[in-house]
């Protein structure tokens, strides 16, 4: 008998829960449970797989406009969450640039730019930069993305556009984290200019307003005449 984390959700029929030979990730052998990621009947995520997934997502920071693809994630449809994430970045693409172009081209035509060849320059900004192209590193990183979403819509998105993917938890997965990294890019958060995830600047008293909890008052206190002594030392 199944516990009630490893059975299907829907009920569905599935052998005896129990101990085989397998081979582990660092080369050695030994006999333990091969639990089903999601029921290879109905396809439905089992309770432990879900509940290890929303754990997953919980510290990954999923950009929001995917909150809807997770949901779908959580209830088992795949194919749907997949498509969802490309819709998220599309639209996304089309408002930061105010284009009407779809997939391959508004990539290509959003996040292009022409420098002169000579002295440098920026000939023609991008209607959307992830950075100030200033050096090369900058630009690189802008062409980069570009080729990296032209890729992204050329590909797995035309197929799940145009096909029924029988793809299971993992390929979903891929897609939104993906669509969540270029979605945050999309949004200024550059690889080039680190620490820039985080405001520089805070409104200590508003979150110090908006703690419901004493003790969590107390602690900011605390962490604040800490950090002012450390910026005394070492100014």
């Amino acid at each position: 008998m199944r516990r009630k984390e490893y059975a299907c959700p829907n009920g569905c029929s599935l052998p005896p829960r129990r101990k085989q030979l397998r081979e582990y990730n660092d080369g050695t052998y030994g006999f333990d449970f091969y639990d089903f990621t999601f029921c290879p009947c109905c396809g439905s995520l089992m309770p432990y797989s879900l509940k290890k997934l929303k754990g997953f997502f919980e510290v990954y920071n999923i950009h929001a406009a995917l909150s809807d693809a997770v949901q779908l994630i959580y209830k088992s449809e795949f194919e749907s969450a997949a498509r969802e994430a490309f819709v998220a970045v599309e639209s996304y693409l089309k408002k930061k640039s105010g284009l009407d172009s779809h997939g391959f081209d508004l990539a290509t035509r959003a996040l292009s730019f022409e420098t002169d060849k000579q002295t440098g320059e920026i000939k023609r900004a991008p209607l959307i930069a992830i950075n100030d192209l200033k050096n090369e590193s900058q630009r690189n990183e802008q062409d980069g993305i570009r080729y990296m979403l032209m890729g992204f819509f050329q590909g797995p998105r035309n197929l799940y556009q145009h096909n029924h993917i029988g793809s299971g938890v993992s390929n979903s997965i891929s897609v939104i984290i993906e669509a969540s990294f270029f979605l945050h890019l999309l949004d200024g958060h550059s690889i080039t200019q680190n620490g820039r995830w985080i405001p520089e600047k805070a409104d200590y008293r508003e979150i110090y307003q908006k703690m419901p909890k004493r003790i969590d008052r107390w602690r900011l206190v605390r962490l604040l005449k800490k950090r002012a002594r450390m910026l005394k030392k070492n100014p």
